[in-house]
């Protein structure tokens, strides 16, 4: 019998009901992408982006999420709302919304941070529509509570979504702090007043469900780093999430006690810091200084603030460690403190470029040795204590892989909340009325930014990337007559092989052996489809008995 979830649906129009379909987010940390539709409607919540990598995606840096199923449904859809500004929540408004044609709701900060991507898109933002703090507004059938949290940048929100048919919670990404330093406070009245409406469910932020008690306060690691810098002396630099706007404070702060200038080092700090600038943020403190500027100080007086808190090889940090970067450098006894985590999928990148300054004999400071870093999702016992205020009936888990999801749907039972349900990407599910049920999926998937071009990722074309960064490749140009006698020598041409002699062995055995393939193929009317197959598996099998290895194999055949 064939199950619900394989009806492909490409067109939808939500009737008397609420609709929830994640197109990215869950099973992941990153590009976020939520649909709720009603009454004929559709809106989205948040529309962000995840980041390549070498092994699994070599030679993309931006991935975006598939919209084909709202773009086919685009003349129902009221708008997107953005709960917060980071990249893996808004970073795809500027490469999709020409798709999508809607407006664009963002509180002040996030608003400020869209309008600096959009202007690197040559994107005018007519469409963005800037929301306050802790308001409410209508959308079609849709009533949106903006409701300020906590988190590791300014005015992050819950959005409570209010519908004929029931309300439900978006958490969006969210801690309890109570000194968060820089933004508003946690609003724990206006969220327990939603509860008190009654909350069909609640989709929540999963990140850190297998966490221990709290996830504790930026006023405390203040005064951890404060300690910290006052004891290490030469140059420190320090790294953390460019969009943790409290954080940059805290660091200008310690600069000011320890008596060292604060320089940024990196495009996205600076792009992050003027945006706080429009927005009233940061303006209390010392400007920062330019790397190039902050040169000529005493190796003692310097605090460097870097990019490349997950070991990203284009960032300061990364460029730093490998003496590369054109301003900055680094010497033995100098200090680098990671202040971050370490995001799922991203320790070997984070341990190469610890492991290169550690050969330098630079200093090493993370979480592991000190209290560096806080987190900005909510510990399991934050988790319980939003379940308890709001009592949902439901709790659908997102913002996090399988594991982060389980532990989540498990800490909602244990505070009594009776269904807790682990979607993947692109499964449509019906919330209300009656029991939730999965109408089906929609198309979703991948996409990646090549050039300035979007273009569906290739899984095939992944794999061949893949298996040439592993196993290199072969070029065969191969002249014959049109008897098949060889007109000229075989032009062999090899890509990530460091042995040439090899590379002349199978030029060799290729010659002696090209001729029996011919005579094996001579009657067949398909000859030269198939004496590439036969030089394929030739080639093939040379270089796993060689060399233990599968390079790509190209055949060009030329005829005269």
């Amino acid at each position: 019998m064939k199950n619900i979830t394989d009806n492909l649906i490409n067109i939808y129009v939500p009737k008397n009901e609420i609709i929830f379909s994640p197109i990215g987010g869950v099973g992941q940390i990153g590009m976020n992408f939520y649909l709720y539709g009603t009454q004929g409607k559709w809106i989205i919540v948040d529309l962000g982006i995840t980041f390549g990598n070498s092994e699994e995606t070599p030679g993309i840096d931006i991935i975006l999420p598939n919209p084909e199923f709202i773009k086919k449904n685009k003349k129902n859809l009221l708008g997107i709302i953005i709960t917060h500004a980071h990249m893996d929540h808004i970073g795809a408004v500027g490469y999709l919304w020409p798709q999508l044609q809607c407006p664009v709701y963002a509180t002040p900060f996030a608003a400020a941070v869209l309008k600096r991507n959009l202007k690197e898109l040559k994107i005018k933002p007519k469409f963005l529509r800037t929301i306050s703090l802790d308001s409410n507004f209508k959308l079609g059938p849709f009533e949106i509570d903006v409701i300020s949290t906590t988190h590791s940048i300014p005015e992050p929100n819950a959005l409570g979504i209010k519908t004929k048919f029931g309300n439900i919670l978006h958490t969006g990404d969210w801690k309890i702090d109570p000194k968060p330093l820089v933004g508003r406070d946690f609003n724990q009245k206006k969220i327990k007043s939603f509860g008190d409406k009654g909350v069909l469910a609640i989709v929540s932020d999963s990140t850190n469900s297998n966490v221990e008690g709290h996830s504790g306060s930026e006023e405390k690691l203040r005064e951890s780093l404060v300690k910290i810098i006052k004891k290490t002396s030469q140059r420190i630099a320090i790294t953390s999430f460019a969009s943790n706007l409290a954080r940059l404070e805290t660091f200008a702060h310690l600069a000011n006690e320890s008596g060292r200038v604060a320089a940024l080092c990196g495009r996205s700090l600076w792009t992050m810091y003027k945006a706080a600038l429009d927005t009233g943020y940061l303006k209390k403190i010392k400007p920062f200084l330019d790397e190039k500027e902050v040169m000529i100080y005493p190796r003692d007086q310097v605090l460097l603030i870097c990019t490349g808190s997950q070991g990203e090889p284009r960032a300061a940090l990364s460029r730093i460690a490998n003496d590369i970067h054109q301003n900055i450098f680094l010497e033995p006894g100098d200090t680098v403190i990671f202040s971050s985590k370490v995001i799922p999928g991203n320790e070997r990148a984070i341990t190469k470029v610890q492991n290169e300054l550690k050969e330098k004999n630079v200093n090493v400071i993370t979480e592991s040795e000190e209290f560096v870093h806080v987190s900005g999702h909510p510990h399991i016992e934050e988790l319980k204590k939003m379940y308890n205020w709001i009592k949902p009936e439901i709790v659908i888990p997102v913002h996090g892989e399988y594991h982060h999801l389980k532990s989540n749907v498990e800490i909602a039972r244990k505070c009594g909340v009776k269904k807790g349900l682990i979607l993947k990407n692109g499964l449509l599910l019906k919330v209300a009325p009656g029991e939730p049920k999965v109408l089906g999926s929609v198309p979703t998937g991948k996409l990646m930014l090549d050039g300035k071009k979007i273009i569906p990722i290739n899984e095939d074309a992944i794999k061949n990337r893949k298996k040439m960064l592993y196993n290199g490749a072969i070029l065969i140009s191969l002249v014959i007559s049109k008897n098949n006698k060889i007109i000229s020598k075989p032009i062999i041409s090899s890509k990530g092989f460091f042995d040439d002699e090899n590379i002349k062995n199978f030029e060799k055995s290729f010659i002696s052996n090209y001729y029996n393939f011919v005579k094996e193929l001579k009657n067949n009317q398909s000859i030269e489809i198939l004496l590439k197959e036969r030089i394929t598996s030739f080639s093939q099998k040379f270089f796993r008995k060689a060399l233990d290895m599968k390079p790509i194999i190209q055949i060009h055949i030329i005829r005269t």
